[in-house]
């Protein structure tokens, strides 16, 4: 039915912006990318080959986000790869 691609890097903070009102960002050399797609059915499904990403926290934030009527008539399928990047 419906498939989306998408891919996000990851970031920490250096500068507790919150205490001094300047705050600053450093970008780090992992990623993830994660291909969603719906099919008809019920359920969500992880096709996940990295053991170190959390299926389960994965799975609270889809049933927290998606609506309990679309999760009942759609099944979820997620396959998760890490990304490494070089600089």
């Amino acid at each position: 039915m419906g498939k989306v691609i998408a891919s996000m890097h990851g970031a920490v903070s250096i500068v507790n912006a919150i205490a001094t009102g300047k705050g600053a960002t450093l970008g780090i050399s992992l990623g993830i990318e994660t291909t969603v797609e719906t099919e008809p059915g019920k359920g969500i499904i992880f096709e996940n080959r990295e053991s170190t990403l959390s299926s389960r926290l994965i799975r609270n934030v889809v049933e927290t986000s998606v609506p309990k009527s679309e999760l009942e008539k759609n099944k979820i399928i997620i396959s998760l790869r890490q990304l490494r990047i070089e600089f």
